[in-house]
């Protein structure tokens, strides 16, 4: 099964000039009882699994983490985090794909939580075939 996904916009420079466009999925996350959804960066950047947003880092409130970790962040240098684990599924809203358990990683340093998901090389290499079209601005993903 393939999933498209529209790249989603950037928005503008402070002169005016056009960001580039993102390529992202549909995540969801499941973590005990509670669940977390919306769209994630497709960052083959980021060597890690997800890379959370506030409403992801909630859905571990009360566990503890499987480990702690450091990642070098290209502005803030070494990083440290603790690693969670969860059931990853992509979605488009009518169809949803299992991606098994991801590792989760969650900055212990607060003013590294941004509003962004980052799905990371550990994600995308679960995935049998990832396509930027860049031609026509969507993201194909099939498992």
């Amino acid at each position: 099964m393939k999933l498209n996904y529209p790249y989603m916009s950037n928005g503008y420079t402070v002169h005016g000039e056009k960001i580039p466009d993102i390529p992202i999925a549909y995540l969801m996350m499941k973590a005990g009882r509670f669940r977390a959804r919306g769209p994630a960066i497709i960052d083959t950047g980021f060597d890690g699994g997800v890379y959370p947003n506030m409403e992801i880092i909630r859905i571990f409130e009360g566990l503890e983490p499987k480990a702690k970790v450091n990642f070098e962040n290209p502005l803030f240098g070494v990083s440290e985090f603790e690693v969670y684990s969860a059931e990853a599924f992509l979605y488009n809203g009518i169809h949803q794909m299992a991606l098994g358990d991801v590792r989760v990683y969650i900055p212990t340093e607060p003013e590294l939580i941004t509003g962004d998901v980052l799905l990371g090389r550990e994600v995308i290499q679960k995935i049998k075939q990832l396509t930027l079209n860049n031609q026509e601005m969507i993201s194909i993903i099939e498992l």
